[in-house]
């Protein structure tokens, strides 16, 4: 029973959890790569501040069909909002990204999100990126130029003419930059990918790399595999270790097993959006929990459906739900009681889960 009437459209027709922005610049940065900047209203401002490391969701309508995406944020905090898209083949949005969008379009633009940002402990940092993994960890680097930390960077790209913000990051004074090309031999640049081989030989020829307060890790999911092993061998401990990862993986193993479950029936599901409230009945092997709400007519948060972007993250607030795959939540956002719902199923006879926590 829908206890209050849930509109999904509000006045703009914005998604539930979208604003409507402007696209004010586009930036080609590479031969398949654009940095789009968003104006941001005044009135918006607070809701658009940032945490370097975060990302953007959008809900772009192509052919018909409304595409969701995440792309990490690029800008310093005292610039404009911006991401950089990466155009992949047969990539619906990145393609309309680099293709058709222009200046001055609307944008259904989230609020920033993710927890791939500095804590307050983490002084010194070891970034590894590859491609447009550059995106966050870019953010990060400039914000690392209004303090006394310091960052060291290692970047892999195919040649020189891959590399994203290349001027940008040479001009910051508190990063140290080694680059590497896989497919260009160049004097001053590192040869071949940055892989488990090159890491470790870099940590053996100067070993205060491993005296990083934390070590960040965005791109392929092999160069994440790779970097976190050679770190493990060298004794880093995991909590040090954060990485981003852009698309669902498929050689990585999920952050936490499968939760296995004795129940096996129908649940009563509550669900709470923005004060909003929806019962309805969901069977433990029928569809996850936010298909459910949204066929339900809420419209509730999401992005990627694949366990990585954390956007339909909520808070289990009685009973019990398990989760297939989880990539983003950290230990202690388990612990917690907050579930992606996109990966969950209800596992008790009463289930009630908010989006509002």
């Amino acid at each position: 029973m829908l206890k209050k009437l849930f509109k999904k459209n509000n006045k703009s027709n914005a998604p539930k959890g979208f604003e409507t922005l402007t696209i004010s610049n586009l930036i080609k940065l590479s031969n398949d790569t654009v940095k789009v900047e968003l104006d941001v209203p005044a009135n918006l401002m607070s809701d658009f501040k940032f945490t370097p490391g975060q990302y953007l969701n959008f809900a772009i309508t192509i052919d018909g069909k409304e595409e969701r995406r995440s792309y990490s944020i690029c800008s310093g905090e005292n610039e404009p909002l911006a991401v950089a898209v990466k155009q992949i083949e047969n990539g619906k949005v990145s393609t309309w990204f680099n293709n058709t969008v222009q200046v001055g379009d609307p944008i259904f633009t989230s609020q920033p999100e993710g927890n791939f940002t500095l804590s307050n402990s983490e002084k010194n940092i070891v970034a590894i990126a590859a491609g447009s993994g550059i995106t966050p960890i870019l953010s990060i680097a400039k914000s690392i130029e209004e303090s006394g930390e310091s960052i060291r960077l290692f970047y892999g790209n195919r040649t020189q003419a891959d590399i994203l913000f290349k001027s940008e990051i040479d001009g910051l004074s508190k990063t140290k930059v080694d680059y590497y090309l896989s497919q260009e031999t160049a004097e001053g640049f590192g040869k071949g990918r940055f892989d488990k081989t090159a890491l470790i030989d870099k940590i053996k020829e100067d070993l205060s790399i491993l005296k990083a307060d934390g070590f960040y890790l965005c791109g392929p999911e092999q160069l994440i595999m790779d970097a976190n092993d050679a770190l493990k061998m060298f004794g880093v401990a995991e909590d040090k270790i954060h990485f981003e990862l852009f698309t669902t993986p498929v050689l990585m193993k999920p952050t936490a097993e499968p939760i296995e479950s004795d129940f096996n029936g129908v649940s009563h599901v509550k669900v709470i959006i923005d004060d909003e409230e929806l019962e309805f009945d969901l069977s433990s092997d029928g569809k996850n929990i936010l298909d459910a709400v949204n066929n339900e007519g809420f419209d509730a948060p999401y992005s990627c459906k694949g366990g990585v972007c954390c956007t339909c993250k909520a808070k289990v607030l009685k009973g019990k739900a398990t989760m297939t795959l989880n990539y983003s939540l950290t230990d202690s956002e388990v612990e917690d009681g907050y579930i992606l719902t996109c990966q969950s199923h209800p596992a008790s006879e009463n289930l009630i889960v908010s989006y509002d926590e």
